[in-house]
């Protein structure tokens, strides 16, 4: 079993009246166990909304709106897969207003 630690992917930056998508990718980790993701969920810091989130194949698309500016996020996505693996993957979307 990994005891890999979790880590933010990447860090976004967008204005609050943004409306945006963002991609959280497994591909690698999952092509070096030979699985598949199955299913995923999203959550999401206090004050930023997910409007959708999508699965497909090893990506998960994540849509975001609002959040305040001069604040920072983190969007998690965790995958199951067929396996019955579970991964989370992590991304900072720093909210700014220009």
């Amino acid at each position: 079993m990994s005891t890999e630690k979790i880590t933010v992917l990447e860090t976004y930056y967008k204005q609050p009246g943004d409306v945006q998508d963002y991609d959280i990718g497994f591909t690698a980790w999952l092509a070096a166990l030979a699985d598949t993701a199955d299913s995923v969920t999203v959550t999401a810091s206090t004050g930023i909304t997910v409007d959708s989130y999508s699965l497909a194949g090893s990506v998960v698309k994540v849509w975001l709106s609002g959040g305040t500016a001069n604040q920072r996020y983190v969007v998690t996505a965790k995958v199951q897969t067929v396996g019955g693996r579970a991964k989370e993957g992590e991304i900072a979307i720093k909210v700014i207003e220009v």
